[in-house]
């Protein structure tokens, strides 16, 4: 199996979704949001990364392999293509997978021992997200949802608890919080590939926000979904709950309107990277609000 083809199966683009709620969570304790003192450990964070990029990969090939055997995804341009356009077979993918999820599995390992309370319940939780919505409940329209949980809430509070060792409800609520622009973006990637398959989903009896809503307004749903984070972070600034420094993401204005107008999966994933990455940034500097 070639690197490259391999490489195509993960849909790597798409990692912002994973990689930014990591970094947000970590820097959130390293600054002290909800804690007492910060707390970071290089390592911890290196392992929680790496599993979070194997699961969220894992999850994508898994994603293809179900889609392709259900024969969701029968046209070169579905899914990441190699499955559709005859570069992997459905056994490969399945394989190809597994491997993942078992890198990720073992990354849950190393931290199991020392993390317990944190790692376990959120992993099983993001486990059962990833094989379940692929295997069964993508059907039923809890992408959203499962994503959302999975990736905007699930990571950062994973990567925040890892670090501080346990999560009290202050915590707890003040993170999910925090997490709520990248909630709302990491659900945009997913609405943006689901407006683009809308048509063929409808024909495959597969039920998504897209297919439920109309036309115009998935569209409508989905600049809420790119725009909501601005509006979040200027109210939030506004009345206190945010640094002054988290205004930065307003520089991410312009990968937001582009993914807007294009609707493209990429833009999009690059826009929620390009704001995610700000937001993060804007809570490592000296906390100063109005």
């Amino acid at each position: 199996m070639q690197t490259a083809v391999l490489w195509r199966a993960t849909r790597a683009y798409s990692l912002p979704a994973s990689v930014v709620p990591v970094l947000l969570g970590t820097v959130l304790a390293a600054r002290g949001y909800g804690t007492d003192s910060g707390r970071f450990d290089l390592l911890s964070f290196l392992i929680v990364l790496l599993g979070a990029i194997l699961a969220h990969i894992g999850a994508n090939v898994l994603n293809d392999y179900f889609d392709f055997v259900k024969r969701i995804d029968t046209r070169p341009e579905h899914g990441s293509g190699v499955l559709t356009g005859g570069e992997m077979t459905a056994a490969q993918a399945l394989k190809f997978a597994i491997v993942l999820f078992a890198g990720a599995g073992l990354c849950g390992l190393l931290l199991l021992r020392s993390h317990f309370a944190t790692v376990a319940p959120l992993t099983t939780i993001g486990l059962g997200c990833a094989v379940f919505y692929s295997a069964v409940l993508k059907r039923y329209g809890f992408g959203d949802v499962l994503i959302i949980i999975a990736f905007g809430l699930g990571l950062t509070l994973g990567a925040f608890g890892v670090q501080t060792g346990a999560l009290s409800l202050r915590a707890l609520l003040l993170i999910a919080l925090y997490s709520l622009p990248i909630c709302l973006l990491v659900d945009a990637i997913l609405h943006a590939n689901n407006l683009r398959d809308a048509r063929d989903d409808r024909t495959a009896h597969v039920r998504t926000l897209a297919t439920v809503l109309s036309p115009r307004a998935g569209q409508l749903w989905q600049r809420f979904l790119l725009f909501g984070p601005l509006l979040f972070v200027i109210a939030g600034v506004a009345f206190g709950l945010l640094p002054n420094w988290s205004l930065g993401t307003i520089a991410a204005f312009p990968f937001l309107l582009r993914a807007a107008r294009s609707g493209s999966v990429e833009g999009t994933a690059q826009a929620h990277l390009v704001f995610g990455v700000l937001y993060t940034v804007s809570f490592l500097f000296r906390p100063v609000f109005l």
